[in-house]
């Protein structure tokens, strides 16, 4: 779960409203997806909420927008208002239809004529700007939207009935299959990192694809080359293997801070991680965490760096509609 508002997702996907007001949609999820530009989820309901479904909103947002710092009333409002047309469907609890949803008159509406009916699933994708609902045989779309980045979101209105999300990769099964096992058995490695006294096995091909830096380090004359030890000394032994995780699978631990990750990623020139690191920390700025996460991008922005430039430059954007966290912001570049 990239963000979420007054809900819980365990590790078997079962996603609930815990807390906020009873039927107000005020409760919702931002889901993780390892490449916003192509991704699969499904929504499906556990046998113990058969007799009891509830009414669901299901859509994509783009990733340049993850919700309001403050809570609101109506999350998904909000959401439907920041995107496109036809990138959100409500689930209907009294017939079981599914219906696209657009803003009339300052409230969520549907539109009259249902686009799926009997649906006991749904499904969405979304593929470089085409956007697809599906259920069984029945399908909405596919859509256009403009072709960037986005991530999907749920949004739930009734208390402590679950639903189940699974989100597919999109990736080839067998490319997923082999990169989970490599990271978990550990076998056949061939280097490791040294951090802090702890030890962690790698496989040097799979993080020179990931990375120039340790590309270079093992194809070139440097001392580490002829080594199967690379000491790092400049972060945390759980960030690295938080960092190491991504390289394999493309995963970020959901209770990782982002922060220190992003650091790491810009010194190893790990991009794909710099940018699941930086939606993230877009996705859950708060007054807790702005002046730490904002200090270390700042401090790759004014160096010259790039994609550091451009996540500052988002950072202080969302900032802005926050006068009290722009403050602590901009207390960074001046520390």
């Amino acid at each position: 779960m990239l963000r979420g508002w007054n809900v819980s997702l365990d590790r078997d996907g079962t996603l609930e409203k815990i807390s906020g007001k009873g039927m107000i949609w005020d409760a919702g999820a931002i889901l993780e997806v390892p490449d916003p530009q192509c991704f699969e989820v499904k929504l499906s309901f556990p046998a113990r909420a058969q007799g009891k479904r509830m009414p669901f909103i299901l859509g994509i947002t783009q990733t340049s927008f993850t919700g309001p710092i403050h809570e609101v009333p109506d999350l998904s409002k909000v959401f439907i208002e920041k995107n496109p047309t036809k990138c959100f469907v409500e689930f209907s609890k009294q017939n079981h239809k599914v219906h696209h949803c657009f803003i009339k008159e300052g409230s969520v509406k549907m539109e009259p004529m249902a686009c799926m009916s009997a649906v006991s699933s749904l499904t969405l994708r979304y593929d470089s700007g085409s956007l697809t609902f599906s259920s069984e045989d029945k399908t909405s779309g596919p859509h256009n939207v403009p072709n960037t980045e986005y991530v999907p979101c749920v949004f739930l209105v009734e208390k402590n009935v679950p639903i189940v999300v699974h989100v597919s990769r999109k990736r080839k099964a067998a490319v997923e299959g082999l990169n989970d096992k490599l990271y978990r058995d550990r076998k056949f490695t061939d280097a490791e990192f040294v951090c802090m006294g702890r030890r962690i096995p790698v496989h040097r091909a799979v993080l020179s694809a990931a990375s120039v830096v340790f590309e270079r380090m093992w194809s070139s004359g440097m001392r580490e080359a002829g080594s199967l030890e690379v000491v790092i000394q400049d972060c945390e032994p759980d960030v690295l293997e938080a960092a190491v995780k991504y390289m394999y699978k493309a995963e970020l631990p959901s209770d990782c801070d982002p922060a220190p990750l992003f650091d790491l990623a810009r010194k190893y020139e790990l991009d794909n991680l710099a940018e699941a690191a930086g939606r993230r920390m877009l996705a859950n700025l708060s007054a807790d965490n702005a002046l730490a996460w904002a200090r270390i991008v700042h401090l790759h922005a004014d160096a010259g760096d790039e994609r550091a430039g451009s996540l500052w430059e988002k950072l202080y954007s969302k900032l802005a509609s926050e006068p009290s966290l722009l403050r602590t912001a901009r207390g960074a570049g001046r520390r």
